[in-house]
């Protein structure tokens, strides 16, 4: 009987089934492979994050350069003109408009605002073209309030990412700098960082002096 056993065994095969195989070739139970699914941009594969980011910056390009097809002339301030630009509160558009129901009802007060308001009759204050101005900045604010969403997701992802690989590596910074003096190939590869880092704190020391300076003006 045992000699026809081992005869179907030679014939068919072992009956184990390849799991038991499997772990009885590696002397254990063979580890699982991570499946490859993804749920959010946060564990996408870099390759899929690459080619989305390609395909969503050309969206986004498509739809800038039509924005400034609608609004021709759209202007781009420096950052010091933009420190320095003004800021309307909440409800202030309305007050602005009957400052001029004044100004139209005793234009006469108002004469010598007439090369103030950056318009083309040189002898009056143009309170309609004004009151145009406010409305525009009222519609440019709501525009911007309509694409605050997005652009605001993707500036707090952005900030929310540093915060998962900036920590770590300045850690790893100061290792790589403490022992960059003791070793040459760490010196050779750190040497632009501690540079670039250096050059980063004598900017952020010369802005704070410049602020406690104006403080104290």
């Amino acid at each position: 009987m045992i000699h026809a056993a081992a005869c179907y065994l030679r014939q068919h095969g072992s009956t184990r089934h390849p799991s038991t195989t499997a772990r009885s070739l590696h002397g254990g139970v063979m580890p699982r492979t991570k499946p490859s699914i993804w749920t959010t941009w946060e564990d996408m594969p870099i390759e899929e994050f690459r080619a989305r980011h390609r395909k969503a910056k050309e969206k986004v390009s498509l739809f800038v350069a039509e924005i400034d097809e609608i609004f021709p002339g759209l202007v781009t301030l420096t950052a010091e003109q933009r420190k320095v630009a003004p800021r309307l509160r909440d409800g202030e558009h309305p007050m602005l408009l009957k400052i001029l129901d004044v100004a139209e009802k005793k234009p006469a007060l108002f004469e010598s605002l007439a090369d103030e308001d950056d318009g083309m009759n040189p002898g009056e204050l143009e309170t309609q073209l004004l009151r145009d101005r406010i409305e525009k900045h009222s519609l440019f604010l709501e525009l911007g309030e309509t694409l605050e969403p997005l652009s605001g997701k993707v500036s707090d992802t952005t900030l929310y990412l540093a915060t998962k690989f900036r920590e770590v590596l300045s850690a790893a910074y100061r290792i790589a700098k403490a022992h960059a003096a003791m070793d040459k190939t760490v010196n050779g590869l750190i040497a632009p960082v501690i540079d670039f880092m250096r050059k980063g704190a004598v900017a952020a020391a010369a802005t704070r002096a410049a602020k406690r300076a104006q403080q104290e003006g």
